[in-house]
């Protein structure tokens, strides 16, 4: 009997172990599932965190207007307020390569702008975003960073910044900097959401750059249509005066000795001209031709079409020199079994004629050197004068010399036109067109 109490009791403590047992698991799957859950709800509100962010500067960066600084000025101050970092600054890098460019900052003093714009040191890795292409935090500050003057109240001091490249699929174009002293608060999803943005906001800037450039080329257009407008209204006044002037008077004159001869035949039935009046009719009518001819070879030298670009390039040249008493040396290279399409022979002459009249009426200059050259698949003409120079990258200068509607003519046909020149010390136009592969072979 004894012996059968000890089995039950034996029995009833094992049951009890397996339940506390079957206790234990369940709670520890709890305590999972709860973690779990807790894990998903921190996701959920961080990535909720981030679209919220996102579309806060989505709606920042599309007011309609696509202005640069604008653009930048109203996403900075949004990045601030979705991150609640206490101070921003934007960095863009200018697309010939140079430094880096403070362009927008907020929460900064307009003293600690100014310097954070001057702040160069090798040893500060802010510019690694740029290499990298990934947010970075800078923790701790360089010592010598002008950030750390920045007075974020009650007694704090900034320790820490996000460095964010602002990308685009052609590359990094800019900087954006948060500052903040609290680096815990700059981890990994935080960055994360800092790299979404600055791709946003590089996107938005590439957007920004192309629409300025597009306007910019509108207006330039719209320049070119005046100029060309008026290009050909002053063509048509030089023609009619030319006409007026020189091929009209001499067809006057010959009016005149005609009649003369007229009013002295009926006088005198039988009378004979005498060789000297019949020179004299001779010069008048070849000197008109001449007039006549010399206007329509500058209207559209027919050696352009018949022979090629070298030939009318090298009767051109002869005019000039005869005419201004200019010294120019004209080589031509690499012509040999080339054909260049009309367009790009019609551009290269009109430049060079546009460049040769610029050398003329405004560079007080004695020699001028003309490279036309073919080479590795474009063409190339280099114009340069010992004259008396200007100041590159002017609009006006570029405007009253015709350098724009030059430059428009070589970016028509996929080319690119570079000037070089500085006061007193001469002028270079560097052309580049490029050609077809495929060429025709023949005539130049």
């Amino acid at each position: 009997m004894r012996d059968k109490h000890k089995v039950d009791r034996d029995g009833a403590g094992a049951e009890a172990d397996d339940l506390v047992h079957a206790l234990e698991v369940a709670l520890k799957e709890l305590d999972r599932i709860r973690q779990e859950s807790q894990a998903a709800h921190g996701q959920l509100v961080q990535r909720n965190r981030e679209l919220a962010a996102i579309a806060a500067v989505a709606q920042a960066t599309s007011s309609g207007q696509l202005d640069l600084s604008a653009t930048l000025e109203r996403a900075l101050q949004v990045v601030l307020e979705v991150t609640g970092m206490p101070a921003g600054w934007v960095l863009l890098l200018p697309e010939d390569g140079a430094e880096p460019v403070l362009t927008h900052s907020a929460g900064l003093s307009r003293e600690l702008a100014e310097k954070l714009a001057e702040f160069r040191s090798p040893e500060c890795v802010c510019m690694q975003t740029v290499e990298m292409r990934r947010p970075l935090l800078v923790y701790p500050l360089h010592a010598d960073c002008p950030i750390r003057a920045l007075d974020l109240g009650h007694g704090r001091a900034p320790t820490c910044h996000a460095t964010v490249p602002l990308l685009t699929r052609s590359g990094v174009l800019g900087v954006l900097n948060l500052g903040g002293d609290d680096p815990l608060s700059l981890d990994e999803q935080e960055l994360a959401l800092l790299g979404a943005i600055g791709r946003q906001l590089g996107v938005a800037i590439e957007n920004a750059r192309l629409w300025e450039e597009l306007k910019q080329r509108d207006a330039l257009r719209g320049q070119l249509l005046e100029q060309a407008i008026g290009a050909q209204e002053d063509e048509r006044r030089r023609v009619a005066r030319e006409l007026h002037d020189q091929t009209g008077q001499a067809l006057t004159s010959l009016l005149v000795w005609l009649r003369a001869l007229e009013a002295e035949a009926d006088g005198a039935p039988g009378l004979v001209v005498s060789p000297d009046r019949l020179q004299a009719f001779k010069a008048i009518v070849a000197d008109t031709l001449d007039g006549v001819r010399d206007l329509a070879l500058e209207l559209r030298p027919s050696a352009l079409d018949d022979l090629g670009l070298v030939p009318a390039l090298q009767r051109y040249v002869r005019t000039c020199h005869e005419r201004y008493h200019l010294a120019i040396d004209l080589q031509t290279l690499g012509f040999e079994g080339v054909r260049l399409p009309n367009t790009v022979r019609t551009a290269l002459y009109r430049i060079t004629q546009e460049a040769l009249t610029n050398v003329v009426q405004h560079a007080c200059a004695s020699h001028v050197g003309l490279l036309l050259e073919v080479r590795a698949g474009a063409v190339v003409l280099i114009v340069e004068d010992d004259g008396c120079g200007f100041v590159v990258h002017s609009p006006t200068e570029e405007l009253w010399l015709g350098l724009s509607g030059m430059r428009e003519r070589a970016e028509l046909l996929g080319g690119r036109l570079t000037i070089e020149s500085a006061p007193g010390a001469g002028t270079t136009i560097f052309v580049e067109i490029p050609l077809d592969e495929e060429r025709e072979t023949g005539g130049r």
